[in-house]
């Protein structure tokens, strides 16, 4: 069975929350950026969450953002 942090990491990889987040900072962001990120994830319900993986969900996120923007 799944833990919470892992059932909601897949929750949120199924959103456009990290693409927008991305597209919203035009693939670059700040660490106060991120700490508002993390706040929303928990507005939302995204808690209990592994943040170093929802960091790299941003990381594709932003590949795929300076792919199309290159």
């Amino acid at each position: 069975m799944r833990s919470n942090t892992e059932v909601n990491l897949a929750r949120l990889a199924k959103t456009d929350l990290p693409k927008s987040f991305v597209e919203q900072h035009g693939g670059e962001w700040n660490h106060q950026d991120w700490l508002g990120f993390c706040s929303l994830l928990e507005e939302k319900g995204y808690t209990p969450i592994d943040l170093d993986q929802v960091g790299l969900l941003l990381e594709t996120q932003k590949t795929i953002y300076w792919e199309k923007h290159s």
